[in-house]
């Protein structure tokens, strides 16, 4: 598969220099099907680049079309004047993306604010494309949040607290590994969470949505619909490896600069032990003195980078490709 270059997000420069496969409109192999995906990107300032380039590398993955990502975003999310301009600059505008014959849509997560989803100032613009996605579009894939607003718009099933973050890397068994999704993925696979809400196994189940990949201890990571026309993940198969460590400091800057009342817990089953000693060295620093915001220098982000892995990669792969191929069936 190879991605288009149709317009000059950085970001297809970014994967490119990586190995993923890139083209210009008119080098478009004829013998692949061409498949059009909206990309909507509610994710905050600081990570809109880099849900980008994870999204892209994902879309990159099938081996039987070559796809033109059309990224966009909707009112209500809270951006930086540097932000509004680079959207203006490198996105396309919905309303323009519904004379265009898209062929998917995906939507990512985004910072969640409200205890009510329905109170969030983005939710009107949200249910406006999930509901225009259901109609238009051969498949949506949701990303955590945005699995929770699709329920809750299609079925008025409502998200519930966990009560604690459900939050690194869980084991998960397939489900059924004969179907469309998940064939090929092994039948026990790593995958992670970052997520405070939960849509159970059995309200799935009671719509007839499949449920394909589950952890007894982080709930379902994968569920779709029977007719693939929504794909619902509840955790982050676009993650990077880096992506846990990144919310790690984010949550410990918090915590010094007296956002978060308490130090944040690590997430699960991600650091190996050479980097647990680094962790629980800081935590120690960082107790044993009042919280300021000069200690996060001493954040051993570097050390810690060293020791991470991505057990989930693969079948994040495997999951997109099997996805982006099933576009053309």
């Amino acid at each position: 598969m190879a991605l288009v270059q149709h317009n000059n997000l950085p970001s297809i420069d970014r994967v490119a220099a990586e190995g993923i496969d890139i083209c210009l409109p008119d080098e478009i192999n004829p013998e692949l099907t061409s498949i059009n995906i909206g990309f909507l990107n509610m994710m905050p300032d600081t990570a809109i680049a880099a849900t980008e380039r994870q999204f892209l590398r994902l879309l990159g993955s099938g081996d039987q079309t070559s796809c033109k990502v059309y990224p966009f975003t909707i009112a209500g999310i809270e951006r930086s004047a540097q932000a509004h301009e680079y959207i203006q600059k490198y996105y396309s505008n919905f309303e323009e993306l519904k004379t265009k014959k898209l062929d998917a849509m995906v939507i990512t997560g985004a910072n969640v604010m409200q205890p009510v989803l329905t109170n969030e100032s983005f939710w009107g613009g949200l249910e406006e494309v999930l509901v225009w996605s259901k109609d238009n579009v051969r498949s949506t894939v949701c990303s955590c949040l945005a699995t929770h607003a699709a329920v809750k718009v299609f079925y008025n099933i409502d998200r519930r607290h966990l009560g604690k973050k459900c939050w690194g890397v869980f084991e998960h068994k397939v489900e059924n590994s004969s179907h469309p999704l998940t064939m090929d993925v092994p039948d026990t696979v790593n995958m992670c969470h970052s997520r405070f809400n939960d849509i159970s196994f059995d309200d799935f189940d009671s719509q007839q949505i499949d449920n394909l990949i589950v952890s007894e201890k982080a709930g379902v990571q994968l569920a779709a619909e029977k007719d693939l026309s929504m794909i619902y993940f509840q955790g982050h198969p676009e993650y990077d490896d880096i992506s846990l460590l990144k919310e790690y400091k984010r949550e410990i800057y918090l915590y010094l600069s007296g956002e978060r009342e308490d130090y944040p817990p690590v997430p699960e089953n991600y650091f190996d032990q050479t980097s647990l000693a680094f962790v629980e060295a800081y935590k120690k620093l960082v107790k044993n003195q009042p919280p300021v915001i000069d200690l996060i220098e001493q954040f051993p982000e570097a050390e810690l980078q060293a020791g991470v892995k991505n057990p989930w990669k693969q079948a994040a792969y495997t999951l997109f490709k099997h996805w982006t191929d099933s576009l053309i069936r």
